[in-house]
């Protein structure tokens, strides 16, 4: 694997890797490399591939006269699905305000324009996609590019394709990244971004690995992005790390100290299982045995392996015919299942992610919101953390993707305008309690109708107001024409 890596690396990094003063660096980056592929596959549930490397006894494959029982739990899968749905099971709201009066239909239509690009490129979709990358392999990259036909487009791309060249120092600056992936065993695919001179340039071609990496073919020379005399001044890729430390470009995987521990589980019910085997078929000992006899205790018969068989043993000479099971007396159930329990215990308190069990939910019972928080707070502090970096990035994105359409149409890109990006708190409530506090701040006048329903998870809560007072119009015109004309024939009579 890392020779076909290495092809990569050169590919991406030509000038670097001609220079042997840079062998360590590129050794670092295919172990980099070959760590997001074991993310991956930990997440496609095949975990025994690397316990059977460490673990010869589990490999299923190895020449021994039993198959070794080899059960994956997917731990990786549930936990970085359930942290991604939590950040974007509920929709994305868009929030567009100005502090101009003049600005303030110009934000309206700017937050329609936004919510029509977030529909017309599936984001609800595509961010939960974008989230599961994140956790199972430290971050995600986003790229906007302009289709002729569809308008501005929002590409979703995993870790492994995407190498970023930040500054040495300033590492959050970057002005060139490369997009590289097998295209097939013998060719490299590969992209660059850069920015230079104020204006973005963009290159894209096919290289052979059996030519000595020659350029197979040029799908795009070097060019400035952009339309005639209007050029992008920003590169339109977005790397969004997952928790980063100072320095890192980007972060960790959700899966990083989870590996060992999930290792662990797997082995056990492995272990488990074909202790249960032997148990249930023990070995059968055949003790001084000359021959099987038949029904009638002549000859030598086969011996009968049904239930219930008898069996008619012949021994040898002044030696007792004996058959014996070989069963072990080791108790082990309530060790390994107190084991099991605490690893399972170690493994969601480490990802951060409540352990709900039929047994939790009928000592539980019905929480007030309160409670709820409190037994979710540790996810929800992991989410909250995340969002820290997903809501800056997101708003760059969508307020990019107006400046892209400024230059490649004849959209007049708005200044004066802040672009808020909601994200829904994920915190399992009370829909009682949470409808009666809701309905108290509002009668108090401590917030806004529209601020509740965002809050509640109301998508395009200025749409939704609109119908309820629409609505409500209605309602009071028709009660008037029905109940308006008999009080004026009243008054008469």
């Amino acid at each position: 694997m890392s020779d076909v890596l290495r092809n990569l690396i050169k590919v991406i990094y030509p000038k670097e890797t001609d220079n042997k003063s840079y062998s360590v660096f590129t050794d670092s980056q295919i172990e980099m490399l070959n760590q997001l592929i074991e993310y991956a596959d930990y997440y496609d549930n095949k975990a025994f591939k690397y316990i059977a490397e460490k673990y010869p006894e589990y490999d299923s494959n190895a020449n021994r006269q039993y198959t070794p029982a080899q059960i994956p739990i997917n731990y990786s899968r549930y936990i970085v699905d359930k942290l991604a749905s939590w950040q974007f099971e509920d929709s994305v709201d868009i929030s567009v305000t100005t502090t101009k009066k003049s600005m303030e239909k110009k934000a309206k239509s700017v937050e329609d324009d936004l919510y029509a690009f977030h529909k017309d490129n599936n984001l609800n979709l595509k961010w939960l996609q974008a989230a599961k990358e994140a956790n199972t392999s430290g971050g995600v990259a986003a790229k906007l590019i302009y289709d002729k036909d569809k308008g501005v487009r929002l590409l979703v791309r995993p870790r492994i394709e995407c190498f970023p060249i930040p500054e040495f120092d300033d590492y959050e600056k970057i002005n060139k990244v490369h997009f590289a992936a097998f295209k097939s065993e013998d060719l490299i695919w590969k992209q660059t971004y850069e920015l230079t001179g104020g204006k973005c340039y963009f290159e894209e071609a096919i290289y052979n690995v059996k030519n000595n990496l020659a350029v197979e073919e040029v799908i795009q020379e070097r060019t400035a992005l952009g339309n005639g005399n209007k050029t992008l001044d920003f590169i339109p890729v977005y790397i969004i790390p997952n928790n980063p430390t100072i320095g890192m470009v980007w972060g960790y995987s959700e899966l990083a100290d989870l590996i060992p521990l999930i290792n662990e589980i797997d082995k056990k019910y492995a272990d488990a299982s074909d202790a249960l085997r032997f148990e249930m078929f023990a070995i059968t000992v055949l003790m001084n045995m000359k021959a099987f006899s038949d029904q009638k205790g002549k000859g030598q018969g086969v011996p009968e392996t049904k239930p219930g068989a008898i069996w008619n043993l012949a021994g040898a000479p002044e030696m007792k015919a004996d058959v014996l099971k070989l069963e072990s007396q080791f108790k082990y159930n309530d060790t390994l299942k107190n084991h099991l329990g605490a690893l399972t215990s170690v493994l969601f308190e480490h990802a951060g992610v409540v352990q709900i069990t039929p047994e939790t939910v009928s000592k539980i019972g019905n929480l007030s919101g309160v409670a709820l928080k409190l037994l979710y707070a540790s996810m929800v502090s992991k989410v909250n953390n995340k969002n820290t970096i997903w809501k800056p990035k997101l708003s760059e994105i969508y307020r990019d993707s107006l400046k892209m359409r400024s230059v490649y149409e004849s959209y007049q890109y708005p200044e004066d305008v802040d672009i808020e990006i909601i994200l829904q708190e994920p915190t399992p409530m009370n829909e009682k309690e949470q409808v009666e506090i809701a309905t108290m701040k509002l009668a108090a006048g401590l917030t806004s109708i529209k601020k509740t329903m965002n809050d509640m998870g109301v998508e395009n809560a200025e749409e939704l107001i609109a119908d309820i007072l629409a609505e409500k119009k209605e309602q009071e015109n028709n009660f008037n024409d029905l109940y308006g004309v008999e009080r004026d024939q009243d008054i008469k009579e």
